[in-house]
């Protein structure tokens, strides 16, 4: 587990990139009151990411 997060982490860095680019191109600024809708973009492309991880583990037999 702890290697599935170590290999997590630049994959976050990536989707906080693409975000932070996607903010900038659609005249977002990165400020408190337009927090709400950035975290909701990283928190769902989290889920999603982990969803995959956990189905790829099933599919491997790994049971938890």
């Amino acid at each position: 587990m702890v290697c599935i997060s170590l290999s997590l982490l630049p994959a976050i860095k990536n989707d906080l990139t693409e975000i932070k680019n996607a903010c900038k191109a659609k005249n977002i600024n990165m400020n408190l009151t337009n927090m709400k809708y950035i975290l909701s973009k990283f928190l769902l492309s989290l889920i999603k990411r982990v969803n995959q991880i956990d189905e790829a583990l099933i599919e491997k037999g790994c049971d938890y």
